[in-house]
């Protein structure tokens, strides 16, 4: 997804490591796990010819992208909180159990509101 026709980092980097990935958009780490997935399984030969390396950037890619969005997730439980969302209503928007939910938040949550 170049920018001002210019490519972003993440559109150069070698990936072969989640520590490889530069920091971009979700949308833009996505679209271009997305395209070393479809080349890696052989799903779009017009995104290209397949690499050694398609697997293991799709592989890295996916680490980062759930990395970025589990911290957003602590993140965004805590802004629940403080904004006054009940346990019940957290665990439903995670679909998890409400004891597993608070279990694994509600102390981040009280030492950031401290």
């Amino acid at each position: 997804m170049p920018s001002e026709g210019r490519p972003l980092a993440i559109d150069t980097a070698h990936i072969a490591a989640p520590a490889d990935v530069p920091p971009a958009a979700l949308i833009s780490m996505v679209h271009r796990r997305d395209i070393h997935l479809a080349r890696a399984v052989g799903h779009r030969q017009d995104l290209g010819p397949v690499t050694s390396g398609d697997p293991l950037a799709a592989l890295a890619l996916g680490v980062a992208l759930t990395r970025v969005i589990l911290l957003e997730q602590r993140l965004l439980v805590q802004a629940a909180v403080e904004q006054g969302s009940s346990w019940d209503e957290i665990a439903a928007a995670l679909d998890e159990p409400v004891a597993e939910v608070q279990s694994a938040f509600s102390g981040s949550a009280k030492r950031q509101s401290k």
